[in-house]
């Protein structure tokens, strides 16, 4: 009984995390800041790392910088769909990774942060 209490109190949108590379700060910076203004993304985590990658038959070893993009099922499609339109590289890497065992405070956060529901209006008791 008690787990449906809090299955009941629930959201029916659940966490992804989108996963994709870029050549460099600039152009990730951007899209990082399209893409929280728009909603589309509650936050987007980005840091240098090494790539060793096969691309037109050749072996390449690159900087590139990894980025974690924080949103819902409700903004997912329009978050890749922006991210390919945006994207500097040829072939870009959209990778889709469902979030497991998600708190609720935070899924509240990412919900309120994204499309995935519009924020409830408080009630402000000060006010009478």
């Amino acid at each position: 009984m008690i787990l449906f209490l809090v299955r009941a109190n629930l959201s029916v949108a659940m966490g992804i995390v989108i996963v994709s590379t870029y050549p460099d700060k600039k152009s990730i910076s951007r899209v990082a800041h399209i893409v929280v203004e728009k909603k589309l993304a509650a936050c987007v985590n980005y840091t240098k790392i090494n790539s060793v990658y096969t691309w037109k038959n050749k072996i390449h070893n690159t900087k590139e910088f990894l980025a974690l993009f924080k949103t819902t099922t409700t903004s997912k499609q329009k978050l890749k769909e922006t991210i390919a339109k945006t994207h500097p590289y040829e072939v870009p890497e959209i990778v889709e990774l469902k979030m497991d065992n998600v708190s609720l405070p935070y899924m509240k956060w990412l919900e309120d942060s994204t499309l995935g529901r519009k924020p409830k209006k408080r009630n402000n008791s000060s006010k009478r």
